[in-house]
């Protein structure tokens, strides 16, 4: 029988497989520290991004106000503005029209209201006869401060007096005679009234 020679030392083997744990474990300690590094790097990004996140959105909200105000700002300027332009481009003379109004007025009529408006001028009249209304409509008509006269409406009431003698309601006052209030609508010329009464 031959006996069985092992010539490679048994030493050896030992080294190497030692050799491919110690490997082994220093690329696990560098993988670790490489993670751990990582990690660290990691945290103080997300610290530093919350920080800017948090001052991003502060300042956010600041312009949000700011442009809020503005905004609201700009509305009430545009408000005024309009307010402004619209007072300008009404804007003429009311004492010669008024003027004028009671220049053409009957006697015992009375000039109960009168609201101006952007081009014209509305007016509430009492009249003691519907001849009385008749020549008050012509008497506009002629007049050089309106362009056209709208009657509105016309209504009959009974003059409301202090009487010693009470009538009964059920019977007819004949001493009482109705009169008559009408809702006149005056359109204004404009250029005849922003030249001051003469034509241009």
């Amino acid at each position: 029988m031959v006996p069985e020679i092992n010539l490679l030392p048994k030493i050896e083997r030992k080294q190497t497989s030692n050799l491919v744990i110690i490997l082994g474990v220093v690329l696990f300690g560098v993988l670790l520290l490489f993670l751990s590094i990582q990690l660290f790097s990691l945290k103080k990004d997300i610290s530093t991004l919350s920080s800017e996140e948090t001052q991003l959105v502060a300042q956010r909200e600041g312009l949000v106000a700011q442009v809020s105000s503005s905004a609201s700002a700009q509305q009430e300027q545009g408000t005024l503005a309009n307010s402004v332009t619209f007072v300008e481009s009404v804007s003429y003379p009311i004492s010669p029209l008024i003027d004028e109004v009671h220049s053409l007025i009957l006697e015992n009529t009375y000039l109960r209201d009168y609201q101006f408006g952007e081009t014209a001028v509305d007016l509430v009249v009492d009249f003691e006869t519907m001849n009385d209304l008749s020549v008050f409509v012509e008497n506009l008509l002629n007049s050089t401060y309106f362009t056209d006269v709208q009657v509105q409406s016309i209504s009959t009431f009974e003059p409301s007096g202090n009487t010693e003698d009470t009538v009964d309601s059920a019977k007819t006052n004949f001493d009482v005679q109705s009169r008559y209030s009408a809702t006149f609508t005056l359109i204004m010329d404009q250029a005849y009234l922003s030249a001051g009464g003469a034509r241009p």
